[in-house]
Formats: structure tokens, sequence, C-alpha cells
């Protein structure tokens, strides 16, 4: 015999609650945001050759009265990947500036000799 005859539906599931927010409309909102946040997710893998992480957070405010209506309010939040920051190389001079030349190593000073050049080919 069938237990559940008579008895009201009960959600048991995280889908079946959001699917009760606006009317039926939340939840294939979501879903196709969280796709899209996917598609995102393979482009940036693809285009810096690395791994991407993505976050979906759900946050679902309850309130109760006291019949036992039970109001929810629902937030989410998707998050893609983070671009790669970028990076640059400079060194420190005695004074406390900033430099491309590395101040430990010496440097070559390049000059012109003048006279004839010559382009030669391997023997």
């Amino acid at each position: 015999m069938d237990d559940t005859a008579g008895r009201p539906p009960e959600l048991r599931s995280l889908d079946q609650m959001l699917s009760l927010a606006d009317n039926g409309d939340y939840l294939p909102d979501l879903l196709e945001r969280i796709e899209a946040n996917h598609v995102e997710m393979r482009q940036f893998a693809q285009d810096f050759a690395t791994g991407a992480k993505g976050k979906i957070t759900i946050t679902i405010d309850m309130k109760l009265d006291r019949f036992g209506q039970v109001e929810m309010s629902i937030e989410d939040k998707i998050v893609g990947p983070k671009p790669p920051k970028h990076k640059a190389v400079g060194w420190i001079t005695g004074s406390g500036a900033l430099t491309t030349h590395n101040p430990a190593q010496s440097r070559m000073e390049i000059r012109d000799v003048g006279g004839k050049r010559e382009l030669r080919t391997a023997e």
C-alpha cells in the first residue's frame, strides 16, 4: 500500500526547492549562467594553456512564519577564472630607484670602431 496517498508532495532535493523561485524561471536561468561559466573556463584554459577555476555560491535565506509557511530568498554568485597577473622584473639601485639593469652585473660598453665591414660566408 502507498503511504503517500492523500499527502501533499514533499520537496526533497535542492533543485526542487530552487525550481520554486520566480515561478519556475530562476532555476533554468541559473543553469544557463552556470553553463556560460563552463564555456568561459574552457576558453580560459585554452587561451592561457593552464587550468581554470570557478566558484558557484548559492545562499538560501529561509523565514518561517507561525503558520508554517516558509519564505525563501535565494542569492547566487558565479565567479569565473581570474586572468593571470601581469608580471615584470626590475632591480633596485643603491639610491632606491627601479632599473631594468641588474646593478650587480657589469655592463659591457659597445662602440663603433669604424672601418670597413665585410660579410663573409662560412667555408
